[in-house]
């Protein structure tokens, strides 16, 4: 199985000269079997050039193409009205998201298409869509793929995803806080006010559900966007640092993390420091720990 990283950043995407290495574009993360059937995660600006590549490879036959979302957040779905396929007639595009974000999903993508800013309104694109909802350790199955979404810590919630195909398996986690100083709640941040003892068990049974989740993955793709010190400033906007990823990895007897999300303010100077820190603390941890970028691909399984 092969993970292809389109776009890596959080928040905004900052293409440019500071970000050539690690790139710019915001979340997208393509999952391909040794069959060929491929899975998307997440739509932010990286999708655009996935897309171009799927629509070259079909030249203008229409396909079936399968999108995860982890929440409605912009850099996660950015990139969908730019996503070539929708403008190939026939093609099907089935997307899938939480309850919160399924609620939520036609109006936000049909939003971002409306005649005041962008030229094509959704419904009026060639392809179909069509909106699933997925619910927190209710596993399905898209063709070979079998798929387990996983509750996060994030503001109005976020689901991570197990993905098993070819005897192997790996895990997009992305965005979530830690489970200690700040709990989520579906509609509003607790994080500023104490946390009550109904809180505290929240958030272990959230911490103890995803290491039950990841148990014995091979590669875990996790939401890194901060190094210590900022998430102690901005401990409220539901992401963590590669030392949480560390400790949920180390705990669930993952082989592999993999950083990600990471912070638009991170140019490749602070992120080539940044990969060689977390490279060494995974070596004292018995974690393999790789630094997301855009163009990686890593193959796991048989074969890697």
């Amino acid at each position: 199985m092969d993970i292809t990283f389109w776009g890596v950043r959080g928040s905004y995407p900052v293409p440019g000269a500071a970000t050539v290495k690690y790139g710019g574009q915001t979340s997208c993360v393509e999952v391909r079997a040794s069959s060929g059937a491929s899975l998307i995660v997440d739509a932010g600006t990286g999708i655009r050039g996935l897309g171009q590549r799927l629509a070259r490879a079909a030249r203008g036959q229409p396909q079936e193409h399968h999108i995860l979302l982890s929440h409605v957040h912009w850099d996660h779905i950015q990139g969908l009205p730019f996503f070539e396929p929708a403008y190939i007639p026939g093609t099907r595009i089935s997307v899938y998201a939480s309850l919160v974000a399924a609620d939520e999903l036609k109006p936000v993508i049909g939003g971002i298409t409306r005649a005041e800013f962008f030229p094509m309104p959704l419904e009026s694109v060639p392809a179909h869509f069509e909106f699933h909802e997925v619910e927190p350790g209710a596993a399905f199955c898209i063709g070979e793929f079998e798929v387990m979404p996983i509750a996060l810590n994030h503001p109005f919630g976020a689901v991570g995803y197990r993905i098993i195909a070819d005897r192997t398996s790996i895990a997009y986690v992305s965005d979530t806080a830690p489970f200690d100083l700040v709990l989520h709640k579906r509609h509003f941040l607790s994080g500023l006010e104490p946390l009550t003892d109904e809180d505290r068990a929240a958030l272990d049974k959230l911490r103890a559900d995803l290491v039950a989740a990841l148990h014995g993955v091979d590669t875990v793709v996790y939401d890194t966007h901060f190094l210590p010190h900022e998430y102690e400033k901005f401990p409220h906007y539901g992401h963590s640092t590669p030392d949480h990823g560390l400790d949920i990895c180390k705990a669930s007897g993952v082989r592999s993390l993999v950083l990600y999300h990471h912070a638009p303010g991170h140019d490749d100077d602070t992120m080539d420091e940044l990969a060689r820190r977390y490279h060494e603390a995974g070596v004292q941890t018995g974690v393999e720990v790789v630094t997301a970028r855009e163009g990686l691909v890593l193959t796991i399984g048989r074969g890697a």
